[in-house]
């Protein structure tokens, strides 16, 4: 099974956490960019209940992950 790191320069110390089991605000927690109701975010949690959720751009920029555009799923 593959591991899902952060790209080398990422910063943990940048990141910040919900409270635990708390509301989660619809915000990057790298960034703090905006978080649309039809954006799908990388989240993550912690044992104890704390969340982070990453943007798109920075799911792409810090994680990896590549972007289908719409356009191009015809």
């Amino acid at each position: 099974m593959a591991k899902l790191e952060p790209k080398p320069g990422f910063d943990w110390g940048r990141v910040t956490w919900s409270a635990p089991d708390g509301r989660i605000a619809p915000i990057c927690s790298y960034c703090f960019a905006g978080i649309a109701e039809d954006d799908v975010p990388l989240m993550m949690w912690k044992p104890d209940g704390h969340v982070a959720q990453f943007c798109t751009q920075c799911q792409v920029t810090w994680w990896g992950v590549m972007r289908i555009d719409d356009e191009q799923d015809g």
